[in-house]
């Protein structure tokens, strides 16, 4: 049995479905807010008030969220990892084993359980900005219509919530500008991590049974970077040098010679099991039948990419239909909807792309079935460890001072086997030793818990003012607005599945798929015209348009491609990082940018 994607597909509807409960909890609690006093003269001084505590209720309920969504990502990942070494024991001819998976892979799956439920619960900051800030854009817009006589309080109240609602909560801005909701990130995060954990078991159970090399699958409509290994040969470890092997088959006994086209790492690395990546991987055999490599047509996956458009298109204007109030309104997005659905349908009859209607479905929240809100608390200081009556404490202090913080190399898991080992042995020098090292560092631990019940009170005091979220972190926290939207970057790009060890590193390889997309679009949009004479002549490949200086550019371009340019832009670097570190220099970039038609 293969190593199979689809075999882990439903296992990240369990978290996104608690975020879509969440989103709608949040949105009612903003309503709940913004109606308090709403029939009053006192209403915009009522709303400040509200501010503060919307802020501090929205942050209870997110730290609740913590612990379901950590467990539900580690039940999904166990539940992936158990699949991919069954899926490999399939592969494996004779008898099923029964050797527990490896330790390392095991641990594996630990760390990146805890790495994507960081990454998932690091957009709660963000979830807690994009709240505060619609509450906030919600008072100022109704304060400003009323003021200039514009309709009445609750109309006008009302029309800004339905906005709201129809913009969303949202858990992170991505490389492209686009501001993601809660499910949608949610569900890719847990979805490209259980791929991960699902490939990992695979691969350690045909290791620990002495098997290196596997066959890479082949399907109609592979992205560009996959294609060049299909049906190929590559080695899970580098055990196996690349090149020819040969060996004898188990099935015939003839003498079979194979190519290893590269390492897993190396294919990997080439942009092989990329998110969404359908190829799947098997134990290779030799004298077994191969794989047959489906008939490869570029157009293929354009069409297919084109469809994940479309579908995004449904769904927009579905989201704008469950927002419309007015019946001209629901009957103008209804009949958007269809129009939509009728271009999906259209481009599925003409192309033979497979439809998946789920894509084109919302995932509706429940705010009954959202976590209950917990009210913060900050943890109570450590008890002090209880020291018999017996035990000689005053020549203790004097030893202390000759022996001052000896101790504290070792953590805390390490200085209680210390004890144990201390009360077997019957040592109450070193007990006494201990209990003046753990007394200190509850010491640490209050003083730490005190200095950061002042950051939070200034962080509240500064959002009563009307600070924003990131400015009031900074100011609190002493976490600077740079420092803050690097690590939501950094944490966001790994968890779309991008490795790098800095944020230049993640950026750089988020820009090559970002230049890849922009590129697919602006063939569609020219019909394939896109190199200039010059450009023809020269040999160039159009992809390399998208990198390098402008002016070289322009001059490889043709006129329908810098046309294309000039109205949906030509992505640069720069202009990745800014937006995703800078909106407003982006738009600087991008407003900066000359015409490429001249």
């Amino acid at each position: 049995m293969a190593f199979e994607p689809a075999a882990v597909a439903g296992l990240q509807d369990g978290v996104a479905q608690i975020y879509a409960d969440a989103e709608v909890q949040l949105l009612a609690r903003v309503a709940k807010a913004i109606e308090k006093g709403i029939d009053t003269p006192q209403w915009v001084n009522v709303q400040l008030s509200e501010i503060s505590r919307l802020s501090k209720e929205a942050r209870g309920f997110l730290l609740a969220l913590d612990p379901v969504v950590a467990e539900q990502i580690e039940a999904a990942l166990t539940s992936a990892h158990a699949t991919g070494i069954a899926a490999a024991d399939g592969d494996i001819p004779g008898p099923r084993s029964s050797t527990p998976a490896p330790i390392v892979s095991q641990e594996a799956v630990a760390a990146l359980a805890a790495e994507t439920t960081a990454a998932v619960v690091g957009t709660h900051s963000q979830i807690l900005r994009s709240t505060i800030d619609g509450y906030r854009q919600v008072v100022a817009e109704v304060a400003g219509r009323i003021v200039t006589g514009v309709g009445d309080r609750r109309d006008a109240t009302q029309a800004a919530l339905d906005r709201f609602a129809a913009r969303g909560v949202t858990g992170f801005r991505d490389k492209a500008g686009r501001r993601w909701r809660l499910d949608t990130y949610t569900e890719m995060a847990v979805r490209t991590a259980a791929l991960r954990v699902l490939k990992q078991g695979h691969t350690d159970r045909l290791v620990q049974r002495g098997y290196d090399l596997v066959v890479i699958s082949s399907h109609p409509r592979p992205a560009p970077q996959c294609r060049r290994f299909e049906g190929r040969v590559v080695s899970l470890t580098g055990r196996t040098p690349t090149g020819k092997v040969e060996t004898t088959s188990p099935l015939t006994g003839a003498a079979v010679s194979e190519t290893v086209v590269a390492t897993m790492s190396e294919a990997e690395g080439a942009g092989l099991h990329h998110p969404n990546c359908k190829h799947t991987h098997t134990l290779w055999v030799p004298g077994a039948p191969r794989p047959r490599i489906e008939p490869y047509d570029e157009q293929n996956y354009a069409d297919e990419q084109k469809l994940r458009r479309l579908e995004r298109s449904v769904r927009e204007a579905k989201r704008q239909q469950a927002a419309a109030i007015t019946s001209a309104a629901k009957k103008a997005a209804a009949t958007k909807v269809r129009a939509r659905l009728s271009v999906v349908r259209d481009h599925i009859d003409r192309t033979g792309v497979p439809r998946r209607p789920h894509r084109e479905q919302l995932r509706n929240g429940d705010a009954g079935n959202a976590h209950t809100l917990t009210t913060l608390t900050r943890n109570s200081n450590p008890p002090e460890l209880e020291i018999p009556a017996a035990m000689p404490v005053r020549t203790v202090v004097s030893k202390l001072t000759r022996r001052k913080r000896e101790l504290e190399h070792l953590d805390d898991r390490q200085l209680a086997d210390l004890a144990e080992k201390a009360v077997t042995d019957f040592d109450m020098d070193l007990l006494d030793r201990i209990e003046a090292e753990d007394r200190h560092r509850s010491k640490l631990v209050a003083k730490r818990a005190e200095r950061w019940a002042g950051y939070e009170r200034n962080y509240d005091e500064l959002m009563t003012e009307g600070w924003d979220h990131e400015s009031a972190v900074e100011k609190a926290y002493g976490i600077s607005v740079k420092t803050q939207r690097s690590q939501a970057a950094i944490s966001m790009l790994r968890g779309q599945g991008y490795e790098g060890k800095s944020f230049n590193d993640l950026a750089r390889h988020a820009f090559k798929d970002h230049a890849y997309q922009h590129w697919l679009r602006a063939e569609e949009a020219t019909n394939g015209y896109m190199l200039s004479k010059a450009g023809q002549a020269a040999g160039i490949d159009p992809r390399s348009l998208w990198f390098g200086n402008a002016k070289t550019a322009e001059k490889y371009a043709s006129e329908e491609l810098r046309a294309y340019w000039d109205q949906h832009g030509r992505p640069t670097l720069d202009e990745v990082k800014a937006d995703l570190l800078d909106p407003q220099q982006a738009d600087r970039i991008r407003s900066a940018r000359g015409d490429f038609l001249r």
